[in-house]
């Protein structure tokens, strides 16, 4: 996945938002915050695009970002997101972006750290707590809110776990206490996030979304899926990812490696499945999702001559309690 290496010491950039794919009917303003009994939630690598030459601004971080902010209102402006991979640049141009959709509703929540790989929140419900989770090994990181819901109090955290690039084995120098020595740097902050979750007040929605840099059934999903948390992708009836023709998947799209990094090119599939919205409902909440996929197909009609918003397709999931 991300190829974070030598690039950890440059700028980054923006990604995200205006067009065609990204699910919903497009009547944000009829419905800004969903029926009463419905939480919905979207989560989206938005690509920092530290890879692309000064000269097109982060892979046109700008144009990414209307993109990505055009893609909510489209999905229906749903009332939790959550961004991975938000670079330096990006943590302008999305909030500005953002700021003119939905009715101007969202709340953006993050930590401005010094990386180029950071977690942001949008949301059109009140917080009431908030805070940042400093994972394993630079950059990776999370941020999460709790917010008023539909269905309740929910704790939200977004994510984004190590990529292969930047996965090494835990020392004691590296990760804390509760991660074995040994065990790969994702699966220390899935033991991480579990851990952080476990700590919040029982009886609360729990969401975790992210890319993980993980398929299902690796170790890392299981550690969660062990903690009593539900894959809404596949709870929901969606197929599990099929390479062949890139249905249910979020990842590994085949691209070329040109100036805008396979952006400005429509061809191309996902192939693998690493960018997830998962639940731990509380005991009184018969959790009935659905989910459908965003960003999965390039654009009808491309903004400046890019097809996609991102590397990542990402995922919209509606939270029922039966």
């Amino acid at each position: 996945m991300r190829r974070l290496g030598a690039a950890l010491v440059a700028v980054v950039l923006i990604g995200a938002a205006c067009t065609s794919d990204g699910g919903g009917d497009g009547a944000a303003e009829e419905r800004p915050d969903g029926p009463a009994e419905e939480l919905r939630v979207l989560t989206l690598n938005v690509l920092h695009g530290l890879f692309c030459p000064p000269e097109n601004d982060f892979c046109q971080a700008p144009d990414r970002a209307e993109l990505v902010a055009a893609g909510l209102e489209r999905a229906g402006c749903p009332q939790l997101v959550g961004f991975q991979e938000v670079g330096l640049r990006q943590g302008t141009l999305i909030p500005e972006a953002a700021a003119r959709v939905c009715g101007g509703r969202y709340e953006v929540a993050w930590q401005a750290v010094d990386s180029p790989d950071r977690e942001m929140i949008l949301t059109t419900l009140p917080i009431t707590d908030r805070g940042y989770l400093d994972i394993a090994n630079f950059p990776w990181e999370a941020y999460w809110v709790r917010v008023t819901t539909p269905l309740g109090p929910a704790d939200f955290l977004t994510t984004h776990f190590a990529s292969s690039a930047n996965n090494p084995p835990c020392t004691a120098e590296l990760c804390p206490s509760l991660c074995p020595a040994g065990i790969e740097t994702k699966k220390c902050h899935a033991l991480e996030v579990v851990d952080f979750f476990a700590k919040r007040e029982p009886g609360t929605l729990q969401i975790l979304s992210g890319d993980l840099n993980a398929p299902p059934g690796e170790p890392t999903l299981t550690t969660f899926i062990d903690a009593g948390f539900v894959d809404t992708w596949l709870a929901a009836g969606e197929p599990e990812c099929d390479p062949a023709t890139g249905k249910g998947c979020t990842g590994g799209r085949e691209r070329p490696e040109n100036a805008l990094d396979g952006l400005d090119v429509p061809d191309g599939r996902y192939s693998t499945r690493i960018d997830y919205v998962l639940a731990n409902a509380p005991p009184d909440c018969d959790l009935e999702p659905e989910a459908e996929a965003f960003f999965a197909e390039p654009f009808a009609r491309p903004r400046r001559g890019l097809y996609w918003a991102s590397d990542h397709a990402g995922v919209v999931a509606t939270l029922r309690c039966a």
